[in-house]
């Protein structure tokens, strides 16, 4: 079916990041993970020829269709002319301010080229369930644990607001034209966050510092990053903070006789988003401890824990 809309349609694929699922059980079973009910209002990024969104719409309230490529709009709104309750935006979803949308569920085959500012972008949004196709590396990413080479600052702000699984390993060939690469439909469910966080923009500006150089120790590593550049007293802040006791509720077990200075000779990977939360609040407070003369030069940092802000940098 879907190879005849491509020759009906005259598309070749294979441009602006365009490969098109055609294996017919998948698609079906991003469809089961999802878990549509009638009251749902869906958002679908990356339309396409719409062979996802035809399973979509007969189940749900609404489904709204964010595209960017002009010839799929029109193909869209050609193949789904016969629902009533879809709405197509033609446009760049990075450019389209998405708390304007009523929707609760999102359901898509993304862009590879914009996994990770897409991904960043939705976690600012409430929203029920998440099925996404990723690149299969990418997708490793997202629900890495700890310690491995694939856990990063994507997988912290990832496991910071949601419960994230890997669904199904999609092979190359499930596509037309193939990627070059396989992919993966990963659930991203939203959860109560289970760690404290004093001022969430300063937690994740902890955590993109933290693994800007994945090689070097804690200390290094954030004396060497952007993060020094907004708090020009960083260093003493350290130095304060090195002999204070890290132990919390919520901290690893191995962790739990450290103190801060021991965790600035660790490495990123060995702390988990609770740990990183951890120091993450006890350097905003050692901040505020010092005076009001040594607040951040960065703006979008605020004082109090109450005007954090949902901002997820890329």
């Amino acid at each position: 079916m879907v190879y005849q809309i491509l020759k009906e349609y005259g598309v070749k694929g294979g441009r602006m990041d365009q490969h098109f699922l055609t294996d017919a059980a998948v698609l079906d079973e991003i469809i089961d993970a999802a878990q549509l009910e009638p009251s749902d209002i869906v958002l679908e990024i990356g339309g396409g020829i719409g062979n996802l969104s035809e399973r979509i719409a007969p189940r749900v309230s609404e489904l709204i269709i964010i595209e960017l490529d002009p010839q799929m709009v029109r193909i869209l709104k050609s193949r789904l002319s016969v629902y009533e309750n879809i709405k197509i935006i033609s446009g760049n979803v990075m450019d389209v301010d998405l708390s304007e949308l009523p929707f609760n569920k999102i359901v898509a085959n993304l862009p590879y080229s914009i996994s990770s500012d897409v991904t960043l972008k939705f976690l600012q949004r409430d929203f029920d369930r998440a099925v996404l196709m990723y690149q299969y590396e990418f997708a490793r990413r997202l629900t890495a644990e700890p310690g491995g080479k694939e856990y990063g600052r994507l997988s912290v702000h990832v496991r910071y607001k949601t419960d994230a699984s890997m669904i199904l390993k999609v092979p190359k060939s499930a596509f037309e034209p193939a990627p070059k690469v396989d992919s993966a439909v990963i659930s991203l469910i939203p959860r109560q966050v289970s760690y404290p966080v004093d001022d969430k923009s300063f937690f994740f500006e902890v955590t993109k510092a933290l693994f800007s150089q994945r090689r070097k120790k804690i200390k290094n590593t954030l004396l060497g990053s952007s993060l020094n550049a907004s708090m020009p007293n960083l260093k003493e802040l350290l130095e304060r903070l090195s002999g204070q006791p890290f132990a919390a509720d919520g901290v690893s077990v191995p962790l739990l006789e450290k103190t801060a200075g021991d965790i600035l000779s660790m490495r990123a990977e060995e702390l988990s988003p609770a740990d990183i939360a951890r120091f993450s609040n006890l350097l905003y407070r050692q901040n505020g401890a010092i005076g009001p003369d040594s607040l951040f030069q960065d703006a979008r940092y605020s004082k109090n824990p109450n005007e954090g802000t949902d901002s997820h940098e890329s």
